[in-house]
């Protein structure tokens, strides 16, 4: 039997930048009852929530205003001449993959997970945090390896659930023992008047923000949950909407979202329910998701809906995607294949992170769906058929995932010398050792190991972090050397000593600044370089090397 620690691990959770009212919207309404266990992870997530809601917060003020006389006077519709795509289908049916492909279209605008996840902020508040998310946030998907990043294409339900909780995702993966309460917002049936006015207020509002930042573009969204929210879209958009639907075979489908559910408990807050119960739970909201969408879609107007098979998708990607905008009456261009095609040969090697054979085939309780009904549901999205045949890639595209470890750990190396000299000068120059920089140094050694290289490598970041360590410490001497000692003109130096050596108690502050314990380890007290500021952007610039250098993936979908 395995046994689990008596502590749960802290894990950069998603909802580490969601501001704290939403916490407790999730902890207190209905209240959900926190095992000792989980109150590390809790007490994590309310102190990254307690920096995302300080950073977010006068955007957040000064918009509520303009949000709310915009809200009133629109009716909470959005009116976007572009119009908005909207990517169907439930949960492991490849939207992801689909989502990415259409993202390379820059004639779209995606939200992106340093939006989603921190739905309350704005243009300069989501700037920011770009490059604030990096060490909180992994290269990886926990539930399967698909490369993220704070740019990278992510899903608006993870908005409206961190803004203010009006989402399935927190009885999913946050209190699961509530998940009955939250699984309502999944197809917005069993909500309130109220409940669901909440909902389409957040939904509205954070498309209101993506709208403004791309008046000229379409907006292309992916949620599972809009599987069964088809009317409810159609009407927030005026009508001004399209979607493409996309279908997997369902035996698939239920086994990796038991697998999902089992990678995703590392956001738990409470227990996991018993396997039985998710997998049963699952499969009928599974089927009733579908039959919610195959009702709805039958009034949306001709030439506004597309439907695709996963496994066609991956036998031709871009043949059915050029399908789908055919079907759809979008314009196909020379610029999106290119890219595509470039996202398509970045990824050609990947492989999924829990292979199928791992996961138990699905033993449905009685109370679960029968698989009479799920095979009913396999022929109506046309999985009785076999997929269409393996498409090569066009001939031409650019392959950028071929790594130069080497010359990267060299430029590296030679950047993070120079910015260390920098480092010093500054110094002398401002009277300051601004030990905060380690952060930036972090982000330009980081960067620089993986522009230089294309693909990033834990070996690569490991080189990078240890990099940006190895210059805050070589510094550390000379700078404060330069900042307090080299011109010693003023308090406490009551005459000019610019002529006199250093003396012994000089070398001992500055050494003692720098972190040496010149008192015995015994005696040794944190200053100067290891106080406790210093280790928050010790940790920044460290970890955000790391995480730069060790991507595998550079650019989003797109973007390279």
């Amino acid at each position: 039997m395995r046994l689990r620690p008596p502590i749960a691990i802290p894990y950069p959770h998603y909802m580490a930048f969601a501001p704290l009212d939403a916490w407790l919207r999730v902890i207190l309404s209905p209240p959900a009852w926190v095992p000792v266990r989980y109150w590390a992870r809790l007490a994590f997530g309310l102190f990254t929530s307690c920096i995302g809601t300080v950073l977010t917060l006068p955007e957040r003020l000064v918009l509520a205003p303009v949000l709310r006389m915009a809200g009133r006077r629109s009716g909470l519709r959005l009116d976007h001449a572009p119009g908005a795509i909207v990517i169907l289908g439930y949960f492991r049916s490849g939207t992801t993959h689909l989502h990415y492909l259409m993202s390379c279209d820059p004639r779209v605008r995606t939200p992106t997970w340093c939006e989603v996840l921190a739905p309350q902020g704005f243009a300069l508040s989501w700037s920011f945090l770009r490059l604030f998310m990096i060490p909180f946030l992994s290269a990886k998907r926990p539930q399967d390896d698909v490369a993220i990043g704070p740019d990278w294409p992510a899903e608006d339900d993870f908005a409206t659930g961190n803004w203010v909780g009006a989402s399935s995702l927190p009885g999913r993966f946050v209190i699961p023992r509530l998940h009955a309460h939250y699984d309502r917002f999944h197809s917005l049936t069993g909500l309130n008047e109220r409940e669901r006015r909440r909902w389409r207020r957040a939904q509205w509002a954070f498309l209101w923000k993506l709208a403004r930042l791309a008046p000229g573009r379409a907006i292309l969204l992916k949620s599972p949950s809009h599987t069964g929210r088809v009317r409810e879209l159609a009407d927030l958009f005026g009508g001004n909407v399209k979607f493409v639907h996309i279908s997997r075979e369902p035996g698939a489908v239920l086994r990796s979202n038991v697998a999902m559910a089992r990678r995703l408990s590392v956001f738990n807050l409470q227990d996991p329910l018993p396997g039985d119960d998710i997998e049963s739970r699952l499969a009928r909201e599974y089927l009733e998701t579908e039959r919610t969408f195959l009702a709805e879609a039958a009034a949306i107007p001709p030439g506004r809906l597309a439907h695709i098979r996963y496994e066609d998708l991956v036998a031709d990607p871009l043949g059915e995607l050029r399908r789908v905008y055919q079907e759809l009456g979008l314009e196909w261009s020379p610029e999106l294949e290119r890219r595509a095609g470039t996202y398509l040969l970045s990824v050609r090697d990947y492989r999924a992170a829990t292979k199928p054979e791992a996961v138990p085939a699905a033993t449905m309780s009685p109370a679960a769906p029968p698989a009479a009904a799920l095979a009913q549901l396999a022929r109506a999205f046309g999985h009785d058929r076999p997929p269409r045949p393996k498409a090569p890639l066009p001939l031409g595209l650019e392959d950028h995932h071929r790594s130069r470890a080497g010359p990267a750990m060299l430029a590296a190396a030679v950047v993070a010398t120079l910015a260390s000299i920098l480092w010093i000068a500054q110094a002398s120059w401002f009277r300051d050792r601004n030990d905060w920089l380690v952060w930036p140094l972090g982000i330009l050694v980081g960067l620089t190991a993986l522009r230089v290289a294309r693909v990033g490598s834990p070996r690569l970041g490991a080189w990078a972090a240890g990099l940006t360590l190895l210059a805050f410490f070589a510094i550390s001497i000379p700078a404060t050397y330069y900042a307090d000692y080299a011109f010693r003109t003023s308090p406490p130096f009551p005459v000019d000593y610019r002529d006199l050596p250093m003396r012994d108690w000089e070398w001992y502050h500055i050494l003692k600044a720098s972190g040496v314990p010149m008192d015995g380890l015994r005696h040794w007290n944190r200053v100067g370089s290891l106080a406790t500021n210093n280790l928050f952007w010790l940790f920044m610039g460290v970890v955000t090397a790391y995480r730069f250098a060790s991507r595998e993936f550079v650019h989003p979908p797109g973007r390279g």
